[in-house]
């Protein structure tokens, strides 16, 4: 059940400085969600260092110390759930293992198939050759993703255990997506779509590619990056962390996009949304 769900402190199962070269993979993130369910399914956040200059970036030298790749400290800290939510917990980046049941998942893919036919380019400006379509709500997939269960389930992660707010699926479209090769998406902030910033949630379908998604801890300056399994969902805040997907070279990614919020109150940037796959 959805109730079962690993869930890790960040998407990013290898924790590096800034420059560095993405260096996660499907293993580690089979290693690091092994741990998490020795924790009873607790939250493990880990984390690097800053450099000394304070920008995380190893300073370039002709010495042969300074061309030696930094050293990275790792530090474990799990979290049982008892002072705050696990979002808060996170850093502003949240990942969940085996979202949905495996019988719920497998027609997700199902539907997910039938849906590529109708995908077109994105207009996003910080989406690279992505491709993408807003799900009828008819569409089993839309109804999966809206239901009552997966609000009541990341209500608790997202707000917490004993949190008295509500929150509810948002009413902007549930989307298809697409990153074939050379689909990226560059460094962003999520926009506000409602006067509560909503929490964007990615499920990722399918996923054969080498790209990574990453972000950045704001708190620390420290960027994390990792490859995301079938079957999980990683959740920002809109106006929260910086996070981009690295451009694919190998094979493919495809994702479910959807909101949940604590209020229908929309901005301007609402309806702009509703434009992006506008020809």
């Amino acid at each position: 059940s959805m109730a079962s769900a690993c869930v890790v402190a960040s998407a990013c199962v290898v924790a590096r400085r800034r420059g560095g070269t993405a260096s996660s993979s499907s293993s580690s993130m089979a290693s690091m969600a092994s741990k998490a369910s020795r924790r009873d399914a607790g939250l493990i956040l880990m984390r690097t260092r800053r450099g000394a200059r304070g920008d995380g970036v190893r300073p370039s030298s002709s010495s042969s110390s300074s061309s030696r790749p930094p050293r990275r400290r790792m530090e474990e800290e799990a979290y049982d759930g008892a002072t705050t939510s696990a979002f808060e917990r996170s850093g502003g980046l949240l990942y969940v293992r085996n979202f949905f049941p495996e019988a719920t998942f497998a027609r997700v893919r199902e539907e997910c198939e039938a849906l590529r036919e109708r995908v077109t380019v994105e207009n996003r400006a910080c989406a690279r050759d992505r491709l993408g379509v807003m799900i009828p709500e008819d569409n089993f997939v839309h109804r999966a993703f809206v239901a009552s269960e997966v609000a009541d389930k990341m209500r608790a992660l997202l707000l917490g255990e004993d949190c008295a707010r509500e929150l509810i699926p948002g009413d902007v479209p549930v989307e298809y997506r697409i990153y074939p090769i050379g689909g990226s998406m560059d460094w962003h902030k999520d926009v506000a779509l409602y006067t509560k910033p909503q929490y964007e949630i990615v499920f990722t379908v399918a996923n054969t590619s080498d790209s990574t998604t990453e972000w950045e801890d704001e708190r620390t300056g420290m960027r994390y990056g990792g490859w995301t399994e079938p079957n999980s969902v990683i959740v920002v805040k809109a106006d929260g962390v910086a996070h981009r997907v690295t451009p694919i070279t190998v094979g493919e990614r495809s994702i479910i996009k959807f909101v949940l919020t604590q209020t229908l109150e929309k901005t301007d940037d609402f309806f702009d949304n509703l434009l992006t796959y506008a020809k």
